[in-house]
């Protein structure tokens, strides 16, 4: 089982708490996708704000930054759970494609 295999068991355990805790929101297959953008929207709000291209909204730049940290993680979160939901395993897909391109270096990933 590599790294990211276990990363996305984790992702999952929170995911199955929050469906729990707010069983009033819909998860059906269209949730992950929608989830994403939304995600990325605040990513990409907060990357403006990191690099003065947005309002700093009264916050120091170590603040913006670990925003925009939670941010990134929450679009990676997503990200793996949407691809777990559609039955998509990322470093097959990572390898088979990305690493199609390399020439003369190691192609397969462990992790």
């Amino acid at each position: 089982m590599t790294q990211l295999n276990e990363l996305t068991e984790r992702i999952q355990t929170v995911m199955r708490q929050y469906k729990e805790e707010y069983p009033e929101v819909v998860v059906d297959r269209d949730y992950f996708p929608f989830k994403i953008t939304e995600e990325w929207g605040e990513c990409l709000q907060t990357y403006l704000m990191l690099t003065n291209r947005g309002r700093q909204k009264g916050k120091s730049k170590e603040e913006i930054k670990k925003k925009f940290e939670d941010e990134f993680a929450d679009v990676f979160a997503f990200l793996l759970l949407f691809a777990a939901e559609e039955h998509i395993d990322p470093a097959r897909c990572i390898e088979e494609k990305w690493f199609s391109y390399l020439t003369g270096a190691k192609k397969h990933i462990d992790n």
